[in-house]
């Protein structure tokens, strides 16, 4: 059969299992757990690639599984990614009571698509029609929910970084992919997009303890400190360029223990977002400069603690023709496209697509705003069966026959080689000390 026949065939198999695509994603929905814990929904991808007959590898960056598809013939790898963590949302309806996970942003749901299109890619009709390599790859950690607890598996060097993703790029399980590709739920129209990457920065003040109503002139408030140092930060927002799409965001988890004590230490956690390494290191140096300038004025100390998070997503507009070709041709007929949107939020596919041509596209199905208690699933069959489609059919442009579409994808230049990736990861993981 010819590439149109096959993927109307492969849409076929698809439509023929949307009971148990529906009912392993509803599945999914009730076993969120968080980053680098995912250990039941690890065992259901283990279970699903064994039912299905793909070999795969398990317990990669403590939790990841990977599966192979290998046609027998030359072509390129390419990488199906799907992720297996879930987010503290206590209030979502299918919230594990216990820990307050829940799948808010729907990663069940991708996930499920990635399981759904290795179940058809590799009948034994299709693959003999592609040529190549397919690693479908169940990936930890893309919230990094819990961060005390991953900071301790960093910490007894069980990993070295936040986001699964880049914990399996360092683990060298990228080395052999030249293409990779994942969904994201959503909740409007069929979307591509760039994201921020950003640095994760724990902003520590050391101030002196004293009695705050006695003598609180013998004390150096950490409180104040961290106030000034806010300050100082908000009064740089207007040096920041547009187009880097800089954003600063954190919360206080400690200021003080006691009303009539002058607080000796305060903590203040930050994101600091940015559309481009430069862009996050150039803000990332301005809020450690308030914060040098705080412990200057007060008299104290404050350490500035600097663990990277994501780098950036940047688009491939060559895959992106090809996805936009079978949503709009064949998943969703007439359904409008939105292009060139830019989402200030963050993913770990950024750092993969530093690496490599990579795809990261939105699916409907959903209402409500993803991190919030009313991100539900509406429309099961768009969830669960046009998601899986969207990435056989994206497969298929890419390894059909002897694969040329996929080899040239391939071959497009990546954004950073992974030495220099890991390198510039590394550089942001520090911590400085300002008296």
């Amino acid at each position: 059969m010819n590439k149109d026949e096959l993927k109307r065939f492969v849409s076929s198999l698809l439509d023929e299992r949307k009971d148990e695509l529906i009912t392993n994603g509803e599945a999914l929905l009730r076993m969120p757990e968080l980053s680098y814990r995912e250990y039941k929904t690890s065992a259901f991808v283990c279970d699903f690639f064994q039912k299905t007959g793909l070999p795969f590898r398990k317990d990669i960056a403590i939790t990841g599984v990977r599966a192979e598809l290998d046609t027998g013939k030359d072509g390129p790898v390419i990488a199906i990614m799907g992720e297996l963590d879930a987010i503290i949302v206590p209030n979502h309806p299918f919230a594990d009571p216990s820990t307050g996970a829940a799948h808010a942003c729907g990663h069940h749901a991708a996930l499920n698509a990635m399981l759904g299109c290795a179940a058809v890619l590799s009948h034994p009709e299709v693959k003999k029609h592609l040529s190549g390599r397919i690693s479908f790859m169940a990936t930890p950690s893309e919230e990094c929910q819990d961060q005390p607890y991953i900071a301790g598996l960093i910490k007894e060097k069980k990993i070295q970084f936040f986001s699964g993703k880049s914990e399996m790029i360092a683990e060298n399980e990228f080395d052999d992919i030249q293409i990779a590709m994942m969904l994201h739920a959503g909740n409007s129209n069929f979307t591509v997009s760039g994201f921020n990457g950003f640095v994760m920065k724990r902003l520590i003040f050391k101030g002196k303890s004293a009695h705050a109503g006695a003598y609180p002139e013998q004390g150096v408030n950490a409180v104040s400190m961290m106030r000034s140092a806010m300050a100082l930060i908000d009064a740089q927002r207007d040096t920041f360029r547009d187009e880097d799409h800089i954003r600063i965001h954190g919360y206080i988890p400690e200021g003080g223990q006691a009303v009539n004590v002058v607080p000796d230490q305060a903590v203040f956690t930050v994101q600091v977002r940015g559309a481009s390494p430069q862009a996050i290191r150039d803000a990332s140096d301005k809020v450690d400069r308030c914060v040098h300038g705080t412990a200057i004025a007060f008299g104290g100390k404050a350490t500035v603690e600097n663990i990277f998070g994501f780098m950036p997503l940047v688009n491939y507009p060559e895959f992106d023709e090809i996805h936009i070709r079978n949503i709009t041709g064949i998943v969703a007929p007439g359904e409008p496209f939105t292009r060139g949107v830019y989402r200030p939020a963050s993913t770990d596919m950024g750092d993969v697509s530093m690496l490599m041509p990579s795809l990261h596209g939105y699916f409907r199905g959903f209402a409500g705003t993803a991190h919030t208690d009313g991100f539900l699933v509406t429309d099961p069959v768009q969830a669960y069966v046009d998601s899986a489609k969207i990435l056989a059919l994206n497969a298929i442009d890419l390894l059909f026959g002897d694969a040329g579409c996929g080899k040239d994808i391939g071959a497009l230049p990546p954004m950073m080689g992974k030495d220099l990736y890991l390198k510039e990861m590394r550089a942001f993981s520090s911590s400085v000390e300002y008296p």
